[in-house]
């Protein structure tokens, strides 16, 4: 059973384990040193995840290490002397018309130049780390970065056969995008596109024009787009329109600048638009190029089913466009498509060279739930007998779900911290605050007390897989158990679910939930339709504004002392802040 260390050093580090081609265990480092979008070397997450798959590190077969070209400190900046070498390589490249510069030329500066650099400054300074652990140096191998994308999105997607990999982010390793073929285990790339064409590079710059902060707000800008008015935001539209192009199967950046330069433009030639007309123009064209560049490749490649990976993915909005498409037959988003899932990506490419050295056929299972982080339900009794009587009270019952579906029914905001906490950007119920989602004051009262999320920024539900025909427009249906995607909903029942649907214009991204992939939350949505008729919850992420989603009761605790938050779910305990929020 070849067992496959993954990590990435990424602006978003992690680790993950996988085991025969199983994802035992991964989480991002921010979960556990507690400091949003961690950079830091992740030596709690690879602790941590050979420790939950209870493997000696003299047992590992390979460190799969995604990403040859970046490196970053904790604080997420890049080191001095890596941005020496990136400005160098930069105006090497300057040194063409940008639009000469070909995916290999690129590629070859960054991986060939940085990438050298990169390999030598992390061991250097954590080889050491891998010695104290009994790993071998020269089990650490370095696999590129959009690679790493595809291979999350093709090898864990849940059908078997020919699939075309789609992976589009801002960057890495010198390239934006690439298009490959999937075919009996085997991922060959047909298409390369070079960060100068990058359109994650463009909704980044444009998030930095609007004064949030590119590479982590875009989503933002994508919740904002559709509060536009639409007759007002047109000129932006068609300006927007004009920066990308589709030629067949390749996109094509005709803005005449990349990264800092773009923002300059904007300030040049677009300076007095407003804040919701900009949002809704770079939407539009991330949409339409999306939608164009899929459709041309189907019809180029003759393969109809896809599955996409990378940061673009994330645009929940571009994704329900694609899901539509007639030509799309089959349609998989890996759910945590960022930069923190390269470690998994790695650590898939990984398995599949130490299978074939081996001589093993590799085995893949479709991902299903994306519960894969620290649990800490056997310390809860102790914790909650270890709690100051004068400032909580603690008590267990025998059935969580229906106390916290009363609550929720009677208007209460109830946190829930329970079972393994989720991976990548969602919070699925484990590690998540709930309330009612026909209460649209409860929106208000959840940004007061504890988001502080911006006034346009909608929030979504939790819906059982039965109550689906009464919410959603799901014509083709579509899974959807990972808040990947948005749907339409139904004018006659949007009432019941309004405070999880964008009042910009009433789509939801839904986490639809079967019961085997979670049985507890389930049963407790269950409860709540018993109570309300509504079979769904608000789900949102149980953090503080600014601040990594919780994982241990440390963290959950700190959560409602320091919010409006009255009540905490942690297992089968109910923990109530005395005195109220």
């Amino acid at each position: 059973m070849p067992t496959i260390l993954g990590i990435t050093m990424s602006h978003h580090s992690s680790a993950c384990l996988l085991r025969d081609g199983e994802l035992v265990a991964a989480v991002a480092e921010e979960r556990l040193d507690r400091v949003k979008f961690s950079a830091a070397f992740p030596q709690r997450s690879i602790r941590w995840v050979l420790e939950a798959g209870a493997v000696n590190p003299t047992e590992i077969d390979r460190v799969a290490f995604g990403t040859k070209s970046e490196v970053f400190d904790s604080n997420r900046a890049q080191h001095k002397e890596y941005r020496w070498l990136t400005r160098l390589v930069q105006a090497a490249a300057r040194l063409l018309p940008f639009w000469f510069i070909g995916a290999s030329v690129w590629r070859v500066l960054y991986v060939g130049l940085v990438g050298r650099y990169r390999k030598r400054r992390m061991l250097r300074d954590w080889g050491a780390f891998f010695d104290q652990l009994g790993i071998d140096r020269d089990k650490i191998v370095y696999y590129e970065h959009q690679p790493c994308h595809a291979a999350t999105a093709y090898y864990l997607k849940p059908w078997s056969g020919r699939t075309l990999v789609f992976t589009l982010d801002g960057q890495g390793d010198g390239l934006s995008a690439t298009i490959s073929i999937g075919d009996g285990g085997a991922l060959q790339r047909a298409v390369a596109i070079s960060s100068i064409h990058s359109l994650g590079g463009l909704y980044a710059q444009t998030t930095r024009f609007l004064g949030m902060k590119p590479w982590q707000h875009e989503y933002k800008v994508m919740g904002l787009a559709p509060h536009a008015d639409r007759k007002l935001a047109q000129s932006s539209a068609d300006y927007f329109d004009r920066l990308y192009q589709v030629r067949g199967v390749r996109i094509v950046n005709r803005c005449g600048a990349v990264s800092g330069g773009l923002v300059r433009k904007f300030n040049r030639e677009i300076p007095n638009q407003r804040f919701d007309s900009v949002a809704f123009g770079v939407q539009q064209v991330t949409e339409r190029v999306l939608v164009e560049w899929v459709t041309n490749a189907i019809r180029h490649f003759g393969i109809d089913s896809i599955a996409c990976a990378g940061g673009v993915f994330q645009n929940v909005k571009a994704n329900q466009k694609l899901s539509e498409l007639p030509e799309v037959k089959r349609f998989f988003v890996f759910p945590a498509p960022g930069d923190e899932s390269i470690s998994i990506g790695a650590a898939l490419l990984g398995y599949v060279e130490v299978c074939r050295r081996q001589g093993i056929e590799p085995r893949f299972a479709p991902l299903k739930s994306m519960y894969l982080g620290p649990s800490h339900d056997q310390r809860f009794d102790a914790f909650a007998a270890g709690l100051d009587p004068q400032r909580y009270r603690a008590e267990q019952h025998r059935d969580i779900h229906k106390v916290v579906a009363d609550l929720l029914a009677s208007g209460e905001i109830v946190a829930r911290c329970s079972g393994r906490m989720e991976f990548g950007p969602r919070a699925l119920g484990n590690r998540s605050l709930l309330a009612d989602p026909s209460n649209l004051l409860v929106v208000q009262r959840l940004n007061r007390m504890i988001k502080c999320r911006d006034f346009w920024m909608p929030f979504a539900p939790s819906m059982l897989d039965s109550a689906v025909a009464e919410y959603l427009e799901n014509p083709r249906a579509r899974a959807a158990p990972y808040m990947i995607l948005t749907f339409d909903t139904k004018p006659e029942s949007r009432h019941r679910i309004v405070a999880g649907t964008h009042l910009g214009d009433h789509t939801t991204r839904p986490q639809i939930l079967e019961r085997d992939w979670n049985p507890g939350y389930y049963d407790l949505i269950q409860e709540f339709r018993e109570r309300t008729g509504i079979g769904a919850v608000l789900n949102t992420s149980f953090n503080l504004h600014g601040d990594p989603i919780v994982d241990s009761p440390e963290d959950a605790l700190h959560v409602l002392e320091h919010s409006g938050l009255t009540h905490l779910a942690l297992g089968d305990w109910l923990i109530t802040k005395l005195g109220g929020g």
